[in-house]
């Protein structure tokens, strides 16, 4: 420890040389009207009587303090930097600290919190605009989940399909077929769900069993003669979408629709009146027309109002392409 404060006094002498409590390490600073040491030295080996009553005196004063003081080294003693530096840190007072120095040195104290300047409460702009961004990144969020649900897409493809004449064709039998089901099938009460307000919802589940009956498939083939076979046949020979054009020189058939859809909901509108809506047809297949016709949405009307709806599309579309 000694070699290194050795060491770092040597290093800093311009700096610490200038300081007072290392005047006995350095020596004396020399200040402005003030004789130096070797002046001192030259006045003393003067050749009058005076400079060496002075040298007796100061040699005097010496020996007196040595023998006073066994510690005491005489500056004109040769030491070594080591002998030096331990008589400073002996010797040599304790620099003077500032308060705020001395209490970190004894004492340390906990960290105070820092201190935020005052917040003011936001302005109902500031408040308007939060909300505007906070609305307009959730119609954003909502919309990308949209997006990916793959949502528009399936509407998109389905308003395709309904936009179509064969859409508002397969509505018609698709309604047809359900109302003939819920009467041909019974159906089985399976439980009771409660809503919040007390109220309840049945639930009911389908007996399959009924379809091992003849009852079943004698009114079903009833009402797919009428409503799909039988009509089906007449506009696949009577096609009136049928149009020769010349291909390399040659005339062929092309039809627009395999089946005409104006032919066959023409006869299927027929078909359904005459069986259904009238005597003729009890008498041919008997009790299996009145069931049939009950079964219906709105009775034998009902199958002959959605022909004639198809038959109106059919030749808005065919007016359309021409």
């Amino acid at each position: 420890m000694v070699e290194q404060l050795d060491a770092f006094l040597t290093a800093n002498a311009t700096r610490l040389s200038r300081n007072a409590a290392f005047e006995p390490y350095f020596g004396p600073r020399n200040t402005p009207g003030r004789p130096s040491n070797a002046a001192l030295a030259s006045a003393d080996e003067a050749p009058n009587g005076r400079s060496g009553v002075r040298r007796t005196v100061r040699r005097t004063t010496t020996v007196k303090q040595e023998e006073a003081d066994p510690d005491y080294t005489s500056p004109n003693s040769a030491s070594s930097p080591i002998d030096s530096a331990r008589r400073i840190v002996s010797t040599a007072p304790a620099p003077a600290l500032s308060p705020s120095t001395q209490l970190t040195t004894t004492r340390r104290t906990p960290g105070r919190p820092r201190t935020h300047p005052l917040q003011l409460p936001a302005s109902p702009a500031d408040v308007a605009d939060l909300a505007e961004y906070e609305t307009t990144h959730l119609y954003a969020g909502l919309n990308d989940l949209y997006t990916l649900s793959r949502i528009p897409e399936a509407i998109d493809h389905l308003r395709e399909s309904c936009s179509s004449l064969a859409g508002v064709q397969m509505f018609f039998i698709t309604l047809e077929s359900w109302a003939l089901q819920r009467e041909l099938v019974s159906w089985v009460h399976l439980t009771d769900i409660r809503y919040w307000s007390g109220r309840t919802w049945p639930i009911y589940y389908p007996d399959l069993f009924d379809l091992l009956k003849g009852e079943f498939w004698s009114l079903t083939l009833l009402w797919l003669a009428i409503a799909f076979v039988i009509p089906s046949l007449f506009a696949y020979f009577f096609n009136l979408t049928i149009r020769n054009v010349k291909r390399h020189g040659v005339k062929v058939s092309v039809a627009r629709y395999t089946v005409d859809p104006l032919v066959f909901n023409v006869v299927k509108g027929i078909l359904t009146y005459v069986v259904l809506g009238t005597t003729f047809g009890s008498d041919v297949v008997g009790a299996h027309a009145t069931r049939v016709r009950d079964a219906l949405v709105g009775g034998y009307a009902g199958p002959v109002t959605g022909s004639a709806v198809v038959v109106l599309a059919a030749l808005y579309e065919a007016a359309q392409r021409n």
